[in-house]
């Protein structure tokens, strides 16, 4: 028995539904006491600040609220301390990263080989900037599709800013590698710790404990996302070791497996989780992994990464996929978190099939004339 809001209690049936039942009952709606401010998207801490405005002295705890659950949202957590767990995942190994952005400054000095100038600064502020155009010219085109965007405006305006930048004249060139002999050998070990550093790589950081707090920071929004996700991530870093060659060394530095996270947790949580759109999930994740390997040559003729172009182009067309292969209600039309997701669903689906029975009982009763 778990004390929730008002003074109302429940009961979570973990002996009958074991993992599920206790998830049910910590991330649906009436959450007990403190939990309603953690887990889930914290809808206690969302309402207590909606009753603020943005001119009131909680306007420094609004914007801190928003920016935690803005950088949450990269892997769709909509949670404050999701963000925060994530914030100090990326300062644990690059502060600056945290303050103008992981990605951008944490791969110019590996695509460039220079450390960050005033001017690299200026380049990425302007970056910045055009996100915010193409996000809004890009939501109107896909609006009408009930498609979202996900990471597509980071992608064009960084990969457009860092080719403006070789053009400029901007870097070095790489100093060649010392020859070593290529190991053959595959180290399961090291594949796995590629799954885990993964998570890591959604923010440009490679860390054990990175990425650690990112599933961490992820679990506590929704086991159910952090869970398919990492799936995605286990699934993508095995098929890089099929669509690469040895030595593996960017299987188990975590590089095959980030789109494979980020395809699998897109389709998770804007559709309602069921078993066959967590098979969507999965199949969409080696998708993204397959468009990873076929991209990389055309942008290593350039000098620059794929970025998260191969998850984004994937998720545009499985999520149309997902869409198309089940009842619309299946798509999440208000997006929280995958288990109320999941919950709305199953409710939505039981209206419809009672519905259905009343008007098909009608009609078998009906006087024939």
């Amino acid at each position: 028995w778990v004390a929730g809001s008002g003074g109302v209690r429940r009961r979570c049936r973990i002996h009958q539904e074991g993992v599920y039942g206790l998830t049910r009952c910590l991330y649906l709606p009436g959450q007990p006491g403190a939990l309603a401010w953690v887990v889930g998207d914290a809808p206690a801490a969302r309402d207590a600040l909606a009753k603020f405005s943005w001119k009131s002295p909680a306007v420094v705890v609004k914007v801190l609220d928003s920016v935690l659950r803005g950088i949450a949202q990269v892997a769709f957590g909509n949670n404050p301390i999701s963000g925060l767990l994530i914030l100090i995942a990326a300062g644990h190994s690059n502060f600056n990263a945290v303050l103008i952005g992981t990605v951008s400054t944490a791969l110019y000095p590996l695509v460039f080989h220079t450390p960050l100038s005033p001017a690299v600064w200026g380049y990425i502020i302007v970056a910045a900037m055009f996100t915010v155009c193409v996000m809004a010219g890009l939501g109107r085109i896909l609006e009408g599709h009930n498609i979202p965007a996900y990471t597509l405006p980071f992608n064009i305006a960084i990969s457009t800013t860092f080719l403006c930048m070789k053009a400029a004249g901007f870097g070095e060139e790489a100093s060649p590698a010392p020859s070593e002999e290529p190991d053959t050998g595959l180290q399961w070990d090291q594949v796995f710790l590629g799954t885990l550093l993964s998570a890591g790589h959604v923010w440009a950081v490679e860390s054990v404990a990175c990425s650690v707090l990112v599933l961490l920071g992820l679990f506590i929004f929704s086991p159910t996302l952090t869970l398919v996700s990492y799936l995605g991530a286990t699934l993508g870093t095995l098929t890089g070791l099929v669509v690469s060659s040895a030595p593996y060394t960017l299987v188990y530095h975590g590089i095959w497996g980030y789109n494979g996270f980020l395809a699998a947790g897109s389709i998770a949580f804007f559709m309602a989780p069921t078993p066959r759109v967590i098979l969507v999930a999965a199949i969409n994740a080696v998708f993204a992994t397959y468009l990873q390997a076929a991209l990389i040559p055309v942008y290593a003729a350039n000098g620059l990464p794929v970025f998260t172009f191969p998850f984004c182009l994937a998720s545009v067309l499985f999520l149309a996929t997902a869409m198309a292969m089940g009842p619309s209600t299946l798509r999440v039309t208000s997006p929280s978190f995958p288990e109320l997701h999941l919950v709305q669903y199953n409710q939505k689906s039981r209206i419809v099939a009672t519905k259905d029975n009343r008007d098909g009982d009608e009609t078998t009763t009906e006087p024939m004339v």
